[in-house]
């Protein structure tokens, strides 16, 4: 073969597969944003940072979920937008940094159709100003720079990433293969076989949780404070509500970072509290904060007969069904009672300080 033949032969091939990566990425991101089942794929982990930019750009929702691996397996958008009326987005990463949180808010609030924007204030307790951002975290995918201006040459940053790179052909396939396992009219609910936010903690797994979360604590250093006041920054000027709250993890691993560091836990809230006030008496966009991390029927939930939580996957991650219940609280149309709300409570550190009290229940019941 001449070199001029092989040279032909070889641009032919290497154009061919590219062409046909890029049309399986383009069918597959199509099936899976139409498919009836295919928003409840958004609660799934895999290169979820390399899609969800661009899926935020396609599906254009009103409701954004922000936050890590507790808010991604806990808020599936099949579930919310049915109940509630709304079009959401889970924008949920695993393992996010407070600098990756914020930068997701600001993405968020970017898109003109969002009015509100619901962020777990756990999400801002990891990373590090030496280490800001996760692998596979790329700041070009966003609508807006870190100082807020539009992201130079996104289209092409958002189109190679989404038709040609190999993060995106996993992740449709991953989605290709689990939406087709699908029985007809099945939902992700009927299938916890196949996605796994639908599935339940077990006594057997309580115990390799808590032994694996022993060293676990909470607290904010000045920089993560730094990212939570951005991400507050992003939706000052803007009509978007922003809702930041305190996941409900079980109480047994809160009791542990009582243990651990229950000063840097209070101290946490306690900021997140002041920075909310601090927002809300200057800007015109609201922020409201919401404490699930008490002890209530649902962090101090038992077993059942068989031996399974029903509203745990595990110690800190709870199912959809509950971030479902949470959603309507926060937005104030469950018709639930709830006194989670410290937004405008003037009560509000004092309750937060109760959690002194509220451990040494917990601790009681469990001897």
């Amino acid at each position: 073969m001449g070199a001029k033949t092989y040279l032909i032969w070889f641009l032919a091939t290497v154009t061919g597969a590219v062409i046909a990566i890029a049309g399986f990425n383009a069918w597959a991101d199509r099936y899976i944003l139409t498919h009836p089942a295919g928003p409840s794929f958004q609660t799934v982990s895999g290169f979820e940072r390399v899609l969800k930019p661009a899926w935020l750009d396609s599906i254009k929702p009103d409701a954004v979920f922000i936050g890590t691996s507790d808010i991604r397996q806990g808020f599936d958008p099949v579930l919310i937008n049915r109940t509630y009326n709304v079009h959401a987005f889970n924008y949920g990463f695993s393992s996010v940094t407070a600098y990756e949180t914020r930068r997701m808010v600001q993405d968020a609030a970017a898109q003109p159709q969002v009015r509100n924007i619901f962020v777990s204030a756990n999400s801002f307790a990891g990373g590090s100003i030496a280490q800001p951002t996760t692998g596979g975290f790329d700041e070009l995918r966003l609508s807006v720079t870190p100082d807020g201006t539009p992201t130079p040459r996104r289209p092409l940053w958002l189109f190679t990433t989404r038709y040609l790179s190999g993060g995106a052909t996993g992740m449709h396939a991953t989605g290709l293969y689990m939406l087709a396992r699908l029985k007809r009219n099945e939902t992700a609910k009927d299938r916890p076989d196949i996605f796994s936010a639908y599935s339940h903690m077990t006594k057997a797994s309580f115990a390799r949780d808590m032994e694996r979360r022993a060293g676990r604590s909470y607290s904010l250093s000045d920089w993560q404070r730094e990212q939570l006041r951005g991400a507050l920054d992003a939706v000052c000027s803007k009509p978007i509500h922003l809702y930041l709250f305190f996941p409900p993890e079980h109480f047994a691993v809160v009791d542990r970072y009582f243990a651990n560091d229950a000063e840097g836990l209070i101290n946490f809230k306690l900021a997140v509290l002041a920075d909310v006030r601090a927002h809300n008496q200057t800007c015109r966009g609201k922020a409201s904060l919401f404490d699930f991390m008490t002890l209530d029927n649902i962090t101090g939930e038992k077993p059942d007969s068989s031996g399974v939580y029903p509203d745990y996957i595990d110690l800190v991650h709870f199912t959809p069904r509950i971030g479902t219940v949470l959603t309507g609280i926060m937005l104030g149309t469950s018709g639930l009672a709830s006194d989670a709300d410290l937004t405008g409570d003037p009560f509000a550190e004092s309750r937060i300080g109760q959690m002194i009290q509220e451990d040494k229940v917990w601790r009681s019941e469990k001897r």
